[in-house]
């Protein structure tokens, strides 16, 4: 698979969140970066909340084979519980920065 063309700085990627309600933030991941071998680590920046970092290895654990959209080209929506370490109610390893 070609690289994709998302920008992936020393393994890191980031995504801005704006989503929040009932305690969960609501994001999703192109399936080209999620499978990008440049990525380590994906950065999710919670408007008005915590900047968190979930490990590729994780968010492929908890992804691959669930929703989906966008012509099939972006997983998610997932909801992301920072307090629980949650990604889709499935415990995740959640670094908060």
């Amino acid at each position: 698979m070609a690289l994709s063309r998302a920008k992936i700085i020393s393994g890191v990627w980031v995504r801005k969140v704006p989503w929040f309600k009932n305690g969960v933030w609501r994001a999703d991941i192109f399936k080209s970066v999620l499978s990008d071998s440049r990525l380590v680590v994906a950065e999710f920046r919670l408007a008005e909340g915590p900047t968190i970092r979930i490990p590729k290895s994780e968010l492929e654990r908890v992804l691959v084979g669930g929703a989906d959209h966008y012509d099939k080209r972006i997983w998610g929506p997932f909801n992301i519980n920072p307090t629980d370490s949650t990604v889709n109610d499935q415990r995740v390893q959640i670094q908060v920065v």
